[in-house]
């Protein structure tokens, strides 16, 4: 019940990213095509930047569950049994905790947002703290992926990221 929960929430989290990026792409067809028969869209510059920010932060989890994420193997690509995990679980914790200290800074700049009610300073009014949740949203499910990674990896099961790379080198050495 709690993994299917959790992939559920990776899974919604990489839709929004696709939804997000989708908006990036009707927003500046919008304005191209209003640019050629003289028109204008009014913030588009300001929404399109939101819904770039939007698109980086939200399918991070998804993106790392299925081993999309650039690693670096070098030393953990030659390490074997017991020291694996452990250098593993190093680099997840340290990961989990730098990414818990990003929301939660995310997450108070929300807060500041809502509290001095901020808003953009473009064309449009945008309360700043509408933006600035899906870059908080995007982090604490990213912060819950690593953690969720963790807690597999200690329990003595296989990371998500590394069944996700396996798929990826097969599917590259296919296609070469």
């Amino acid at each position: 019940m709690l993994r299917r929960s959790l992939d559920t929430l990776y899974g919604a989290s990489g839709i929004a990213g696709a939804v997000a990026l989708l908006a990036v792409g009707g927003l500046i067809l919008a304005q191209v095509v209003l640019r050629q028969v003289g028109g204008l869209l009014p913030g588009g510059d300001d929404l399109t930047a939101f819904s770039m920010a939007a698109c980086a932060m939200l399918p991070l989890a998804y993106a790392f569950r299925h081993g999309a994420h650039i690693r670096v193997d070098l030393l953990i690509g030659r390490v074997r049994g017991r020291a694996r995990t452990v250098i593993e679980a190093v680099a997840l914790a340290a990961a989990a905790c730098m990414s818990l200290l990003f929301a939660w800074a995310a997450v108070d700049l929300v807060s500041d947002s809502v509290t001095f009610e901020e808003v953009a300073q473009g064309m449009l009014a945008v309360p700043l703290w509408m933006p600035q949740s899906f870059m908080a949203a995007g982090a604490l499910v990213f912060a819950i992926a690593l953690i969720d990674d963790l807690v597999v990896l200690l329990q003595g099961g296989m990371p998500s990221y590394r069944r996700g790379s396996e798929t990826a080198l097969e599917k590259a050495s296919e296609e070469l």
